[in-house]
């Protein structure tokens, strides 16, 4: 099975750099890992989309919850800022999810380069039945879940003590740094996944057609398909436009930028189409962003 490419936007040196995961072998870590602690595990890129977990299948309490579209919306929003706070601790953290669970997630580094991040996801500790479980109930209201349905589902996830929880937390976080030292996750610059993660990123602001791309990387329009699906798991065009946001996204957290100047940089000319698939993506409009996620000690 081929290695599986995400995209990499910090910088080694002065070069974008490409981060390769080889899904096979990482597989074996995550049944390993589940065998060893009976828990959900979930590899995800370095901006909180998930590429692979084991079991595959969420459990029925998570199903139930993201079966509502606030659900939905409300498990992305936490796993994001799981990611940013991983990223900006550079450790392991435990914490309480948006729906009642405990979940632990630690940064995979490759070289000292942010790539991803491991996930122990659905935890129940057990230490106090009642009180945890009526927390859940209680965060879990807004999305209109049947009490009965959401209890049955609660009672079926696994219970995992607080030293255990612990124990699996470091073993999370020796894994991640394992994945770099067998080659599991590793930076591969000059690879073709790097070359079109580097171009698209260089010319952000610019025309991106597919025709232009094909031309600076040497490809046909069926090869720029097939390598955007294996590298982004998905089509060149809807890349572009989440790699766009995804500035969006850091701009307006990081700089005072005025949304029409975001808009030049990320290569969006026409704001309303902006301000649409801005919140079509991330559930938030950019001024509400802005104000929820700025970079002020959060």
């Amino acid at each position: 099975m081929a290695p599986f490419t995400i995209q990499k936007r910090e910088k080694k040196g002065e070069q974008d750099v490409g981060a390769v995961f080889d899904k096979k072998e990482l597989r074996v870590l995550l049944q390993d890992f589940y065998e060893l602690t009976g828990l959900r595990t979930v590899v995800f890129d370095e901006w909180g989309m998930d590429i692979l977990s084991y079991p595959s299948e969420l459990p029925a309490f998570c199903r139930l919850v993201r079966a509502t579209p606030e659900g939905a919306l409300g498990c992305r929003l936490c796993d994001q800022k799981a990611c940013r706070q991983a990223r900006r601790e550079r450790k392991t953290q435990i914490y309480p999810c948006h729906a009642g669970l405990i979940e632990a997630i630690t940064p995979i580094q490759v070289d000292g380069v942010v790539v991803g991040y491991l996930l122990l996801s659905h935890i129940v500790q057990g230490a106090d039945e009642e009180a945890e479980w009526q927390r859940a109930r209680e965060l879990c209201q807004k999305y209109g879940i049947p009490e009965d349905a959401l209890y049955d589902a609660y009672r079926q996830l696994p219970r995992t003590p607080y030293r255990i929880l612990r124990a699996a937390g470091d073993l999370l976080s020796f894994s991640a740094q394992a994945l770099c030292q067998a080659q599991m996750a590793r930076l591969v610059p000059g690879s073709l996944q790097e070359r079109l993660t580097h171009f698209v990123s260089e010319h952000l602001a610019e025309d991106l057609s597919s025709e232009r791309i094909c031309t600076a990387l040497g490809v046909g329009r069926t090869a720029l398909y097939e390598l955007s699906k294996q590298t982004y798991g998905c089509g060149i065009h809807e890349y572009v436009r989440r790699l766009r946001i995804q500035y969006a996204m850091r701009l307006l957290t990081t700089t005072k930028l005025t949304n029409s100047e975001i808009c030049q940089r990320i290569g969006m000319a026409d704001y309303n189409y902006f301000f649409r698939v801005f919140r079509q993506q991330t559930g938030f409009t950019p001024q509400a962003y802005r104000k929820q996620f700025a970079e002020t000690g959060q």
